[in-house]
């Protein structure tokens, strides 16, 4: 998206495609019993051989389109999930609302260093799942490196925000001359009763009746 940065992407680990390695290690099997076998048990263990590689080379060509549109990313504001050759399907999380992040990893999982992300986030997904993650661990502290950034970044904001506003303050009008005048005036008026009344010397009513002359 315009001004969105990405930090990481990655299709599914290699692991996705377990089951049709396990196929082709299947035909690999069909293939070397058709050639130690004799007669028509050989041949038909060949062809069986053939008929099986066909369909496991287009399923796996199948699977290999649908890893190749599988994506996983993290950019500066959001986590973001698609797949799906003929249907997709895509999920997108921003960062101000996820709220933990876990990941799993078994045995195997551990060995091949993939394994499973789970987000939980606030809204109506609560909780996203992403498999066959490649380096969970590290996909973890990206987001949570990301999220704290964001956060950062938002601090940052509000505090310009802020700033913005105290000095874009609308200053306080000029009272009109007429009113200035009365108050003036009235001043003047209590300043000449405290001299009469002998509170304040000659020194100090002179100074303060040019202070509010000096405001007219």
């Amino acid at each position: 998206m315009p001004g969105e940065r990405l930090v990481l992407q990655s299709h599914p680990h290699w692991w996705y495609f377990w089951k049709y390695v396990a196929a082709a290690l299947v035909v690999l099997v069909l293939f070397v019993l058709g050639f130690w076998a004799d007669g028509g048990l050989g041949s038909f263990t060949l062809w069986l051989a053939l008929a099986a590689l066909l369909v496991v080379a287009v399923a796996t060509g199948l699977q290999f389109l649908q890893w190749r549109t599988t994506s996983f990313a993290i950019t500066d504001k959001r986590v973001a999930y698609q797949s799906g050759l003929v249907s997709r399907r895509g999920v997108s999380i921003p960062l101000n609302r996820v709220n933990n992040v876990n990941f799993h990893q078994g045995v195997i999982a551990r060995m091949l260093n993939n394994g499973t992300v789970t987000i939980e986030s606030a809204g109506e997904t609560g909780e996203s799942v992403f498999s066959n993650i490649p380096e969970p661990q590290r996909v973890r502290q990206v987001i949570f490196s990301q999220l704290e950034a964001y956060e950062r970044g938002d601090s940052e904001r509000d505090a310009e925000a802020i700033a913005s506003a105290l000095h874009s303050t609308t200053p306080t009008p000029t009272p009109p001359a007429t009113t200035q005048g009365a108050e003036a005036h009235e001043r003047l008026s209590q300043l000449e009763k405290l001299r009469e009344q002998g509170l304040v010397t000659a020194e100090e009513y002179a100074a303060k009746r040019s202070e509010i002359l000096d405001q007219l």
